[in-house]
């Protein structure tokens, strides 16, 4: 209220110039101005003749005479702001009472207040908007995050299967590594070997092991009975030595494991004989080191050498094919226990409850090979009615099951790209060998051309 009651007597003070004095009106008729007389003067200077520019220029005159128009105007603006500064600025002057300065003091303070308190109050809304936009950003964040990191069985199922993989690929790359440098020591008659003592000692121990371990009764029209009175008589056994099909092919794993210590298995022992009536059945005779080298004892190349030379070449030629078989077996070979659990709870939930743990462990092996988890993880897991029921997922772990999948394919492309490249090497060998003698031929002839020349 008292706010408005000054502002009141501000309005009031600003307007009493105009209110108490008297209208100003040219005097120059009744007092004429300095200067020439216009011969036209009336008290009322809209009487004067039309156009009469020297009556209307001396009542209008100059500023420094108050008795003009312009003079008398200034006189009174000079005045009013006099008023003014004086009313305004001299009110707080010592012995004056208080008057509009300090009003307007007030008021400014009042105003200053006013406005600082609401920039705080919007300063306030803008914190409570940024603050409730933050709080919905991590609702939105977390809600997010509850729907794409839920638990997916279905790519737990498909991680805990795949976690040994790795372990199992270097156990295979092992056990094919064994199988084929334990193909060439026997070929090439190294020491701690059937063959140490020549192609009679790698025959007579091949004889002696199948009488013990691979020798069947009905064999041979029934005549092996009597041979195989000195047999194990271990019916898994029988005929293991040349049968690829029982030996290798249908067995999901092999209990092949080269890491595990001297122990040997039965799979191992009959992939070594497999192996061994394969390939080189007849072992090359040993050649007696004085054909090697001369009288000094410098290597010469005489007949002795030049035959264990091409022994050599053929028995490189074989470890092509030994290096294909090797790795199919390899692939078979026992694998990482880690996965074991999840693998054989799969298999048992897709039989049902009538499946027991020997009916799996026959099925894939107690310790299920790299060739027996990728062949779960890319045809038989998809076999399960779980797999296309539990789809019906989030978005994000459906994605990441895809991605899971994918990477499996990608392992299995690369497995048929080693297959692809041991067999292209394995026919190139082929086909040099078929073209052995043509090479020949080739050869006497350019040989015999160039005599002539």
């Amino acid at each position: 209220m008292k706010i408005k009651l000054r502002f009141l007597l501000l309005a009031l003070f600003l307007l009493q110039p105009f209110i108490f004095t008297p209208n100003a009106f040219a005097v120059h008729c009744r007092v004429p101005p300095p200067g020439p007389s216009c011969g036209c003067c009336n008290e009322i200077v809209g009487d004067c003749q039309t156009f009469c520019t020297c009556v209307s220029n001396a009542e209008t005159g100059t500023i420094t005479d108050y008795r003009t128009t312009l003079g008398h105007i200034t006189n009174e603006f000079n005045k009013h702001r006099e008023w003014m500064t004086d009313f305004f600025f001299n009110d707080s002057a010592s012995g004056n009472p208080a008057g509009l300065l300090a009003a307007l003091q007030l008021m400014t303070s009042q105003l200053s207040l006013n406005a600082m308190q609401q920039v705080q109050i919007i300063g306030t809304f803008f914190d409570a908007k940024h603050q409730l936009e933050t709080q919905r950003l991590f609702q939105v964040m977390t809600a997010k995050a509850h729907k794409d990191y839920q638990p997916s069985q279905n790519l737990c199922s498909f991680g805990s299967v795949t976690q040994s993989l790795a372990e199992s690929t270097r156990k295979s790359e092992n056990v094919s590594s064994v199988l084929a440098k334990r193909s060439i020591d026997r070929q090439i008659m190294s020491n701690n070997n059937i063959s140490v003592s020549g192609a009679q000692s790698d025959k007579l121990s091949r004889l002696r092991q199948y009488i013990e371990d691979f020798c069947d009764p009905t064999d041979n029209s029934g005549e092996n009975e009597f041979l195989c009175l000195f047999s194990n008589n271990n019916t898994a056994m029988y005929n293991k030595d040349i049968n690829f099909t029982d030996t290798v092919a249908d067995d999901m794993t092999l209990d092949i494991d080269f890491t595990e210590g001297n122990t040997q298995t039965d799979d191992e022992e009959s992939l070594f004989a497999l192996y061994d009536n394969l390939l080189s059945h007849d072992l090359y005779t040993s050649v007696n080191p004085s054909k090697l080298v001369d009288e000094e004892q410098n290597p010469a190349y005489q007949s002795g050498a030049k035959d264990y030379l091409h022994a050599r070449s053929v028995i490189a030629k074989r470890s092509v094919a030994v290096n294909s078989l090797a790795a199919v077996a390899a692939l078979k070979s026992k694998g990482d226990d880690k996965a074991q659990p999840f693998i054989y709870a799969l298999i048992q939930e897709m039989g049902g409850t009538t499946a027991t743990l020997q009916e799996i462990q026959d099925l894939i092996g107690e310790n299920p090979s790299y060739y027996a988890q990728m062949k779960i993880l890319s045809k038989i897991y998809y076999q399960r009615p779980e797999f296309f029921s539990e789809l019906y997922d989030k978005p994000a772990n459906v994605a990441r099951l895809n991605a899971a999948i994918q990477a499996t394919n990608l392992m299995r492309k690369r497995d048929l790209y080693r297959s692809y490249l041991r067999s292209e090497m394995t026919l190139a060998v082929m086909l040099e060998t078929s073209l052995i003698e043509e090479i020949r031929l080739l050869e006497n002839e350019i040989n015999r051309k160039a005599g002539n020349l």
